[in-house]
């Protein structure tokens, strides 16, 4: 692949296939932070009410974190969903309804409006709580009827994991930020704990599917991953990471064109969709800017950061790439 933008300089930076450079492409959004309909009308602003549509388009459309045998029918030709067809009223008024405080909740809130409001598929469980006795031992995430008139159990998940050469002891090469969650534990917990939980109180269920997306983030001091995990999409998505003593050495690659790279901070819930600028900068920064704020946070705060690399295509600023910067002594500090 050869071409100039963002992301395939990336690419060439990261050593990412063509095929995960191509998924990134499709997420992009239909329009450029276009006026949305009655955004004034709304409680939240417009740059606000076009987060939570581009969330709802990675929610749905952004590739599978697993391979088909653990997220079957996933990329279904039914399951697509364009812009056109976000009503954005009804989004920002459904998420205000919702527990949206954490990331998980978030994600499946957003899922939860693409099945009532636009696949209308027939709900007819959510965050179903699972007690024995006066004991709570569980959830199910949803229960519904789909398209073919199928009752469908889904277990639902957004998870961001950091490859390591090195286990550390968790048992998995694939830590999260905190390194207490792991790729392993999760698919063990999804596929032989929370799934299996509807054979007997749902019976009658057809399908059992995880609904999994998120990204892996790769060293970037080893870009090339040596050791796959078999669970994982050829296509999930990808980033990198960093430890703080070696960020300077990441952002000195995009500073070899001054002005066209700028940086942003992602905050929970927000670490899913692409990161746009056509609207102001004031939440830009430099790289002098992050590495000033990095040293200051790491001084008293150990929790890793995501920050989001975009550069200028004559609009605005657009994402070209993500990364994790983490402490130095990661996963140890955390």
């Amino acid at each position: 692949m050869s071409c100039s933008c963002g992301l395939c300089r990336w690419n060439d930076t990261f050593g990412l296939s063509d095929q995960l450079v191509l998924s990134l492409l499709c997420l992009r959004p239909e329009q450029r932070f276009p006026l949305l309909d009655n955004a004034k009308e709304n409680a939240i602003s417009a740059n606000e009410t076009q987060q939570l549509v581009l969330d709802l388009l990675w929610a749905v459309n952004s590739p599978s974190l697993l391979r088909p045998a653990e997220n079957q029918g996933s990329n279904s030709p039914l399951r697509v969903l364009h812009q056109r067809d976000i009503q954005t009223t009804q989004l920002v008024d459904f998420m205000a309804k919702g527990n949206t405080r954490s990331l998980g909740r978030y994600f499946e809130r957003l899922i939860s409006f693409w099945l009532r409001q636009i696949r209308q598929v027939d709900v007819l469980h959510e965050s179903f709580v699972i007690r024995v006795g006066k004991r709570t031992v569980g959830e199910i995430d949803f229960i519904f009827i789909d398209e073919h008139s199928r009752m469908t159990h889904w277990e639902v998940a957004v998870k961001f994991y950091l490859f390591s050469p090195d286990t550390y002891g968790q048992g998995s090469h694939y830590l999260g930020p905190n390194a207490v969650d792991t790729l392993d534990r999760k698919l063990e917990r999804l596929l032989q704990h929370q799934l299996p939980r509807s054979e007997k109180l749902f019976p009658d269920v057809e399908v059992r599917e995880p609904y999994v997306k998120g990204r892996i983030f790769y060293p970037q001091l080893r870009p090339r991953r040596s050791q796959a995990h078999l669970s994982l999409s050829d296509s999930h998505l990808v980033g990198s990471w960093v430890r703080h003593a070696d960020v300077e050495m990441l952002l000195s690659v995009a500073d070899r064109e001054p002005g066209n790279v700028a940086y942003r901070l992602l905050d929970k819930p927000h670490w899913l969709a692409e990161v746009y600028s056509y609207q102001g900068s004031e939440l830009l920064m430099s790289s002098r800017e992050i590495l000033v704020f990095a040293a200051r946070h790491f001084s008293e705060n150990q929790r890793c950061l995501l920050i989001a690399q975009l550069e200028f295509d004559g609009a605005g600023y657009c994402e070209s790439g993500r990364f994790f910067v983490v402490p130095n002594d990661w996963p140890a500090a955390t």
